[in-house]
């Protein structure tokens, strides 16, 4: 675990308390490039015959990669380290190339620049990333343009080489490629996974399905629902007389038992206001016995409040209405929105939760 937990440590040194997930994972995706690119120059001088040339280039390269991620560990400026590192990229990737003999030589390094342009895209973003892809074809073209001296001075190279350099020079590259594009979708499907239980957990399954489609604006109107509010009866003064913490701790538990209850039942909980539970049936799915359902929840609601009396000691009681009838739902607001109803069958069981008996 210990490995892990260093390497969690090393990827997260960039990592702002304000990030949201998507500048969190782009960082942690420029890190990585950053340590493999430590390494991947040390494949030029095999590449290339053992070159002292090739020696000089590669170390500068993995010096100056490790001197970037100091740099960004001290200073926390992701960008510079981004820009820094996509530069080196520049210009080792001609050295290497003519270095192997030019584009028709052992090296190939064309397939290293284009890492420049992928990890852009997954650092910078798709709008930035458009100016290192026009930079990896300007090197594509200073390379062409000087292919005929790199063969001249360092070629042609010998079958081997050649070899070697196809093997190392694409393999590793597309690897480097595919695992970050692979590490970058897993966190891209763990994030997406915990906005859609947010997202779920605060509006209906059916209606979040909707927002994800693309609706912005949904609003119809429901024609048989039922209609339930619960309401602790008790519950002010004897919040004002508990300690913080245990009045959290029992709303939470019995307010989370309220929700088993409502999924058991196939009832849809709207909102808590409070000490107060809103929920319905037949609603955003229709269904014919929505009277029965919130029934049966209602009645679990008491029995459940009069457990918590029974084991806890807890003086606390509770109000149940229930009116059936067409309603209007809906959602609200933009930063955080609600899946709400509106209409006389709302307002008949508040009225009917509120006039009866504990």
């Amino acid at each position: 675990m210990a490995a892990p937990s260093f390497l969690t440590r090393v990827l997260a040194i960039a990592d702002e308390p304000d990030d949201d997930d998507d500048v969190r994972l782009r960082k942690r995706i420029g890190i990585a490039s950053g340590i493999v690119t430590i390494f991947a120059p040390l494949s030029l001088p095999p590449d290339v015959g053992f070159r002292p040339a090739a020696w000089a280039v590669a170390l500068s390269m993995s010096a100056f990669c490790i001197a970037n991620l100091a740099v960004l560990a001290r200073t926390g400026r992701f960008e510079r380290y981004v820009v820094a590192l996509l530069s080196s990229g520049v210009v080792f990737v001609p050295f290497a190339t003519i270095l192997g003999g030019g584009v028709t030589g052992s090296g190939t390094g064309l397939a290293w620049a284009f890492l420049g342009p992928a990890f852009a895209m997954l650092a910078l973003g798709p709008r930035r990333a458009n100016a290192w892809f026009i930079g990896w074809l300007a090197v594509l073209g200073v390379t062409l343009a000087l292919d005929p001296l790199a063969r001249a001075a360092f070629g042609p190279a010998s079958y081997e080489s050649v070899l070697i350099g196809q093997v190392v020079g694409i393999a590793l590259p597309l690897t480097i490629v595919f695992l970050l594009l692979r590490y970058s979708d897993v966190r891209r499907r763990e994030a997406e996974g915990r906005a859609d239980a947010l997202l779920t957990n605060a509006i209906p399954r059916a209606i979040a399905r909707r927002l994800r489609h693309g609706e912005d604006r949904i609003a119809e109107t429901y024609e048989a629902t039922t209609v339930l509010f619960a309401d602790i009866v008790g519950f002010t003064p004897w919040a004002g007389a508990t300690d913080p913490a245990l009045v959290v701790d029992v709303l939470d538990r019995l307010f989370s038992r309220f929700d088993e209850l409502a999924v058991a039942s196939g009832v849809e909980k709207i909102k808590t206001i409070g000490d107060a539970y809103m929920a319905a049936a037949g609603v955003p799915i229709p269904r014919p016995d929505h009277a029965v359902a919130a029934l049966r929840l209602a009645r679990e609601m008491l029995a459940a409040v009069a457990d918590l009396r029974e084991r806890e000691g807890v003086p606390l009681e509770v109000r149940v209405g229930l009116a059936s009838g067409p309603v209007v739902g809906g959602i609200i607001g933009r930063e955080r929105i609600l899946f709400d109803l509106w209409g006389d069958t709302v307002n008949t069981a508040a009225r009917m939760e509120s006039s009866g008996l504990p």
